[in-house]
């Protein structure tokens, strides 16, 4: 988690992953992490969190590859808060946009949550292909 948490300082990324939750990183061939994500375990969910890319590497599929290798431990009760300008990239990894009726409370409160500190989010549910 130290490497993790460091990526997002250096790069100035809102995110930090912690100590029980995985975590995965992508490196560029001089072993630099280029991309970080994570899941926050919750209760009665996980939120797919922390998801980011160091810009050079932005529209090389890095994103997408950490995504697809992460996607190994999520199930239908995996969740995650996109910025508005990336739902159809995240729609075309599985997710669907989501209304909250019915879902986990700890899912609900943290997007309301970030919708109060002005983030332009989208509430979005994994479904795992049969």
């Amino acid at each position: 988690m130290p490497l993790a948490n460091k990526f997002y300082r250096t790069h100035k990324f809102r995110g930090k992953a912690r100590r029980h939750d995985p975590c995965m990183v992508i490196r560029d061939a001089q072993k630099q992490i280029i991309a970080c994500g994570s899941l926050r375990k919750l209760t009665d969910s996980q939120l797919l969190t922390g998801v980011a890319v160091v810009e050079n590497y932005r529209g090389h599929g890095v994103a997408r590859l950490l995504l697809e290798r992460m996607a190994e431990a999520y199930d239908d009760s995996t969740f995650t808060f996109p910025y508005l300008h990336l739902v159809p990239f995240y729609q075309s990894l599985g997710y669907i946009e989501a209304d909250e009726a019915g879902l986990p409370s700890a899912i609900v409160d943290r997007f309301h949550t970030y919708q109060k500190q002005g983030r332009d989010i989208a509430l979005m549910h994994y479904q795992p292909h049969p």
